[in-house]
Formats: C-alpha cells, structure tokens, sequence
C-alpha cells in the first residue's frame, strides 16, 4: 500500500489503512503539521484511494485512475492550492461548492484537495461550511494546514483531522538514503539532521544546497547592527513558516557569526561575505551576537511556539553583552 512511503506517523497510517480496508473514509479530512512533513502525500493517496475502482486493496496503483491520479490528470480529482493568488476566496469556495454536486466524470468519487487552507479567510469558511454541512455522497475533500486551528470550530467539528509530525533524524535519512543514493551519507545524515527530521525541507536543502537559509541568514545578519528595529524584525519573522527551516538558518546564522569572529581576528580563509560583515562591526560586538545566535539556537531546539519565536528572536539577537539592547 502507498501509505509505506509515508515515513513514521505509524498511527495516521494505521487508522488510515484501517478506513481504507473497511471503505470507510469520513467524508471531510483535514491534515495538520508543518510544511515538509507528509501533508501533500498522504492526500494525493487518499485521492488516489477514492477513485480507485479496483475490487481488492486500494489504491491499486496500476488501474486506469491511480495511473491518472499519479500524473495528476484524474478529471474528478480537483486540486485547489492556497498559496495562489485568490485560490480559496469566497468566489471560489462557492464554485467548489456548486460543483461537488455534479457527478464525478470518470470515477465513482469526486475529490477535492485543498492545500494551505490557513490561508483560506472566515469569510470563505463560513461558505465551505455550507457543503461540509451536507455533503454530496460522492464527494470527498481533503483539506491540508499548518494548524488545525488556523480553522474556525465550525468546520474542525465537522471534518476528522490527522496530525502529522517529521520522522525523527536517522528516520528521515534512511528515507533521503533511497531517495538520493549518489549523495555521500555524511551529507545526507546532516541534511536529516539540520531539518530536524522534516524530510521536506531536508530535500528542499539537498536540491538548493541550501542556498535560501544562506540568503535567510545573510539578510539578517546585515540586519542585526542597524539602528532600527524594524528591518531586522521583518527578517526574523521571515524565517518561522517552519521549524525545519529556522533551525536550518540558524545553523547559517551561526556559521556565518563564527566566520565573523575568525575575520575580525584576522584570519583570511573565511567568506567574503563575512569579511564584509565583519568590517563594520566591532569584535566584542561580534562575539556577543555569536553567543546571542548560538542561545537562540539552542531555544529552537525546544518545542516554542513558532509564531512567537521570530519577535523573541529579533529581540535575543539586538542583545548586547550587558543584557540590554543595542541602538
């Protein structure tokens, strides 16, 4: 069954696999957890398990409509991505709505994914809420976000949510292992292991080098001897879409102080964007944002909340060697 390429959640996949055996999959699902942990996944399989029409498990993966559902061509899946532009506003929950009353085109089931729908506004909830009410037999919806509470009660009550969380390290990097197996382990085991997990964002790293969380990093190291507060507020706020992703950052960040310092003593091998940076900042200074940076690290590492930390972080780093706040 697809639900294997799923990694860890065992309790997702087994209740899952439970509701899929006795074709008894709610009627509205609702996946929760942080970017890169399995949420897109996991519906695209539940997709495929609705219009699949075999007689024994499903999804097969080799009848007509899996082949469809896999190349993202099945003319009763319907998938609606939040990240664009106006995709879940009112006008377009209301053609969702009108439209989960046809009948599916092809397959016994209709299904709509709908992707980051913390994005989604009351306002369009309210009128998601309509069909969720009532819905047509047929019709399944799978609906992916952040949080479940980023969703009014109203539609939480209605829908069965499954909570998602990254494999643990050596979870995640067994996984890369098959997934990128011309890459060295040692490389593979550091990507599992910045990304504390999340198989997503450790790909994301594996495929850019991790060139944005250097970028991240860079922007608000440049940031954090300004006068103002602002700019380096905007930056540290940047950053928290996910923990995988501060975390990786942060290990930048911390790079990049510890560069900092070496180039402010005078050592030359070290980047030309730390020489720079490190130019126009005074070595105690320097010492105390790498110590500032390292404790914010280490913070991270907690389970803080994520929506708090970039205001916390902006602040931690302004810090300076007496407790107070520089500029």
């Amino acid at each position: 069954m697809r639900l294997s390429e799923i990694a860890a959640n065992a309790e997702v996949k087994y209740e899952i696999a439970e509701a899929m055996r006795r074709r008894s999959l709610p009627h509205a699902i609702l996946i929760e957890g942080e970017k890169g942990c399995g949420k897109h996944t996991l519906a695209d399989i539940l997709a495929e398990y609705a219009v699949c029409r075999a007689e024994g498990e499903r999804p097969c993966g080799v009848c007509p409509d899996c082949v469809k559902a896999q190349k993202g061509i099945h003319p009763d899946i319907v998938t609606v991505d939040g990240s664009q532009s106006g995709a879940l506003n009112i006008e377009a929950i209301r053609n969702i709505r009108s439209g989960a009353y046809i009948k599916p085109n092809e397959a016994e089931n209709k299904v709509y994914l709908l992707l980051q729908c913390e994005k989604m506004l009351p306002p369009a909830q309210n009128a998601f809420l309509k069909v969720l009410e009532e819905p047509p037999a047929h019709v399944l919806f799978v609906l992916t976000a952040v949080s479940a509470t980023t969703l009014l009660q109203t539609i939480r009550s209605r829908v069965r949510t499954f909570s998602m969380y990254p494999p643990s390290p050596a979870e995640a990097a067994e996984v890369l292992e098959k997934m990128f197996p011309d890459k060295p382990q040692e490389v593979l085991i550091q990507a599992a292991q910045d990304s504390s997990g999340n198989i997503g964002a450790a790909i994301e790293c594996l495929n850019s080098g991790g060139e944005e969380e250097k970028k991240a990093a860079e922007a608000i190291f440049r940031a954090i001897p300004l006068a103002a507060e602002y700019p380096l507020l905007l930056q540290t706020n940047s950053i928290i879409q996910n923990r995988a992703f501060a975390l990786g950052v942060l290990e930048r960040l911390c790079e990049l102080a510890s560069d900092c310092v070496k180039a402010s003593c005078g050592v030359k091998r070290v980047s030309p964007v730390a020489a720079e940076l490190a130019g126009g900042i005074p070595l105690k200074r320097l010492i105390t944002i790498q110590r500032n940076i390292q404790q914010a690290r280490e913070v991270l590492n907690y389970n803080v909340n994520l929506n708090f930390y970039g205001t916390w972080l902006c602040a931690a780093l302004r810090r300076n060697e007496n407790g107070g706040n520089y500029g």
